[in-house]
């Protein structure tokens, strides 16, 4: 019994780790997107975390020009962010281009931010029938000084 109150007394300190992913959609022509993406994160630690899809309820993501933020919660930490991967989902049904993207957590509160410098469209529709679109991005933090 006092094992399972042990057990108990250290699993309700351990708290969620609190991530912040904004990205900004550009405002070329058709930037926009109704479709499903997806963040993940990798840590210099060597852990990653699939963060699931990115939206929010009664909310209309995507648009150009705007800026989308989200917030994720995990019980891994990250440490120091190293990558910020964003992929589309199979419900996409239309290309997305992102013009910039920035991570940070509550144990890496600077985080980093990241550009599409290539002007790259995201979409789960690869084929060169298609938009042609990439299927996922990555963009990683600048090398350590």
């Amino acid at each position: 019994m006092m094992k399972l109150v042990v057990l108990a007394c250290f699993l309700s300190t351990v708290s969620a780790i609190k991530y912040m992913v904004s990205v900004k959609t550009a405002t070329a022509d058709w930037a926009d997107s109704n479709g499903w993406f997806y963040a993940a994160a990798l840590g210099y630690n060597g852990n990653m975390i699939d963060f699931g899809v990115m939206g929010k309820d009664n909310y209309d993501d995507f648009e150009k020009g705007n800026t989308d933020m989200y917030e994720f919660n995990s019980d891994v930490d990250l440490g120091k962010l190293g990558c910020l991967i964003i992929r589309a989902g199979n419900k996409s049904s239309d290309a997305w281009l992102i013009e910039s993207v920035q991570i940070a957590s509550e144990t890496d509160v600077d985080g980093f931010s990241g550009t599409n410098t290539d002007q790259l469209w995201m979409s789960s529709d690869t084929s060169l029938s298609g938009d042609g679109g990439k299927l996922a991005m990555m963009w990683c933090a600048p090398p350590s000084a």
